[in-house]
């Protein structure tokens, strides 16, 4: 068994959400219906994690210890296990571990793009025969090209010139997370 939904209710909705971003969590802002406009995270592909705005039905969740476990990634910490307090008080203990496998599928690249970039570029992720990954990241002006699998390496190339054809990237990574950071670095 594991918990599949994590709800807090604050009175600080944005102070909360600038924290746990901060952390390295990437929310995205959400609606249903006419309920209130909040911020939802999945944390491991396994629980969803929302941060509402408390209301006289639904006080601010008081004293609590959360322990979060994240992936090491460009908008984390290194790795360790730091404990820190969020805007209302409460005890969130972040325990940061190496990425545990290989990155190898579309979606677990969407996923640290959107960490490593937020809501702020486009993406397209096409999956080749090999299994290798072959990325393009827009971002205002700018386009990242980005090739590979945890396995091989990964070779990206910022604003590759459409009439080069491919020769191969000017930068290699060993990870994919690796090279997110460093494509985020060049394109702000």
């Amino acid at each position: 068994m594991h918990p599949d939904l994590i709800v807090i209710y604050t009175d600080h909705l944005d102070a909360c959400h600038a924290f746990y971003t901060g952390l390295g969590l990437t929310f995205a802002k959400e609606q249903h219906g006419t309920g209130p406009e909040h911020y939802a995270t999945e944390l491991d592909g396994q629980t969803v994690f929302e941060l509402y705005p408390a209301t006289t039905r639904r006080p601010a969740t008081g004293s609590l210890r959360l322990g979060l476990t994240l992936s090491a990634g460009p908008l984390t910490h290194p790795a360790g296990r730091y404990t820190h307090t969020d805007p209302d008080g409460r005890t969130v203990v972040l325990t940061v571990t190496q990425e545990a496998h290989p990155m190898t599928t579309a979606d677990e690249a969407r996923t640290a793009i959107r960490h490593a970039f937020g809501d702020t570029a486009h993406t397209d992720i096409k999956t080749l025969p090999a299994g290798n990954l072959a990325i393009t990241i827009t971002k205002g002006d700018h386009a990242a090209t980005i090739d590979g699998h945890d396995s091989s390496g990964w070779g990206w190339t910022i604003d590759p010139a459409d009439d080069d054809g491919f020769t191969g990237h000017e930068n290699i990574s060993p990870t994919l997370n690796e090279a997110l950071t460093s494509v985020r670095a060049a394109l702000i």
